[in-house]
C-alpha cells in the first residue's frame, strides 16, 4: 500500500464517521462535547492558606468571608486519552486478498477511533508491537497524530515483506507493551488492542492476564479488545489434495489436506472464544471484526457495550 493510498482511505474514514457515526465509536465517557471548565467537582472542603486560589469556590465563600472561605476539590475530565495498541507481528501482514486484508482493516480502525477521539478532544496515543514495542507516540490532539502514526505502520509493513525469512520471536510483545503502560500511563486512559491475537490463540505465545487485569482495573475497566480476522485464510477452492501452509510467525511449514481447511477454521474459531472468556474475566470486553461491515459492527459491540455498564 502506497502512502497517498493510505491517507486517501484515511481520509474517507473521516467523511464516513463523522456523517453519523462519530458518537457510536466514544470510548470515553462524555457527557457532551463541550464541557465548560472541564471538571467535574467532587467535594467542597475548607480552604487553608497556601492551597491554591484557583480553587476557592468564591460564590460560597462571599457568605461567610473572611472566617471561612471554600474550595472546591476538582476531578479533571475534559480530556480523557485513548491508547490504541496495533499488533504489526508477521501475521497481520498476511494477505488473500489486499482489499479485505487485517493490515487494511487495522489502519481503518485506527483511523476510526483517532478521528472519534479528535471529534471529542481526547488526545490519541499509539503503541506499536511485534516482538516488542516498535514504537510509542505519547497521547496528543490532532488528526496528524493518527496520520504519522499510520505512515509508521506503513513502513512496518515493507520491512516485513523485505524480512519475511527473519527468525522467528518467543517474546509476546503485547506482553511488552501491557508492561511499558503500566508505567507510563499517569492518568486514567481507554486502551485498545488491535491484534489477531494468532499466537495466543494458537499457544504459542502466552498473554500475561495478571497484568491484563491490573492495567484494566487501574483504567476503570475501559481496556478492549478488538480481533482482526480474515475469513478467507482458511477458504481454500479446492477441496482434494494438500496445501503446504507456512506459519509466518514461527516460519513452519506443515503440509495439510485440503479438506481439513474447515475443521481447521472451526477450531480456531473455539479457541479463539476461549481467548475472549479469559480476556473477560480479566476485566477486558472484545469483539471480533473483519473488512467489510466492520464500522457498523464496531457501532453495534461499543453501544452494546455501554448499555451494559
Amino acid at each position: 500500500m502506497e502512502v497517498e493510498n493510505v491517507f486517501g482511505e484515511l481520509e474517507e474514514v473521516k467523511q464516513e464517521i463523522f456523517r453519523g457515526k462519530v458518537t457510536n465509536f466514544q470510548i470515553a465517557e462524555h457527557p457532551s462535547r463541550f464541557k465548560g471548565a472541564g471538571f467535574e467537582i467532587h467535594t467542597t472542603n475548607r480552604w487553608r492558606p497556601g492551597e491554591p486560589l484557583s480553587n476557592v469556590d468564591w460564590n460560597l465563600s462571599l457568605r461567610t468571608w473572611p472566617k471561612e472561605i471554600y474550595k472546591i476539590d476538582r476531578i479533571e475530565t475534559r480530556n480523557a486519552p485513548v491508547i490504541i495498541m496495533a499488533d504489526v507481528s508477521p501475521s497481520i501482514f498476511v494477505e488473500i486478498d489486499r482489499s479485505v486484508s487485517r493490515f487494511r482493516l487495522l489502519l481503518h480502525l485506527l483511523g476510526g477511533l483517532g478521528f472519534t477521539a479528535n471529534y471529542f478532544h481526547d488526545p490519541v496515543g499509539v503503541v506499536a508491537v511485534s516482538g516488542g514495542v516498535e514504537f510509542y507516540l505519547r497521547p496528543r490532539l490532532g488528526q496528524g497524530q493518527i496520520l504519522f502514526a499510520a505512515k509508521l505502520l506503513l513502513e512496518q509493513s515493507e520491512k516485513f515483506e523485505k524480512e519475511k525469512e527473519r527468525a522467528a520471536t518467543k517474546k509476546s510483545g503485547l506482553n511488552s507493551a501491557l508492561e511499558m503502560l503500566l508505567s507510563a500511563l499517569r492518568r486514567q486512559c481507554s486502551i485498545v488492542i488491535l491484534s489477531d491475537f494468532n499466537s495466543e490463540i494458537n499457544g504459542e505465545l502466552e498473554i500475561d492476564f495478571k497484568m491484563v487485569e491490573t492495567l484494566s482495573a487501574l483504567h476503570h475497566w475501559n481496556v478492549l479488545a478488538i480481533f482482526l480476522d480474515d475469513p478467507l485464510e482458511f477458504a481454500w477452492r479446492s477441496g482434494s489434495g494438500v496445501v503446504k501452509v507456512k506459519n509466518v510467525e514461527t516460519g513452519q511449514i506443515e503440509k495439510v489436506k485440503a479438506s481439513r481447511a474447515e475443521q481447521i477454521r472451526q477450531d480456531f474459531t473455539e479457541k479463539r472464544e476461549i481467548l475472549r472468556q479469559r480476556l473477560a474475566k480479566a476485566g477486558v470486553d472484545s469483539t471480533v471484526l473483519s473488512f467489510g461491515d466492520h464500522f457498523n459492527q464496531l457501532s453495534q459491540f461499543l453501544s452494546e457495550r455501554r448499555a451494559t455498564r
